[in-house]
């Protein structure tokens, strides 16, 4: 075989040892780039969970929330009621206090 032709394939042969070289270095990083990323996804779905949980119990406290108004409207109401009823049970004491006379002290 011709030295010139040797030489080359030669050199054809490091260029490729140092081309596989050169992959089995990017496979490492790669190696450890997915390593990381399984790493943040781990802590992706923990904050998705924790999320879910946070999202849960605003809901709740949102229906909470939303009976307490209801209750307390009911009562606010209530004591409206409450006085006029007993803003009309006095005029009434009134009334018949002026036709019998006021009530004796004791």
């Amino acid at each position: 075989m011709d030295p010139e032709a040797v030489q080359i394939l030669r050199e054809i042969r490091d260029e490729v040892r140092q081309t596989n070289a050169r992959l089995d270095q990017t496979n490492a990083r790669l190696d450890q780039t997915n390593a990381r990323l399984d790493v943040a996804v781990a802590g992706i779905d923990l904050t998705n969970t924790r999320l879910g949980v946070v999202e849960t119990t605003l809901v709740e406290l949102a229906e909470q929330q939303r009976f307490v108004v209801r209750y307390l409207r009911t009562l606010s109401d209530r004591d409206g009621r409450l006085d006029e009823d007993v803003s009309a049970l006095q005029r009434r004491v009134e009334r018949i206090e002026l036709r019998l006379g006021p009530a004796d002290a004791p």
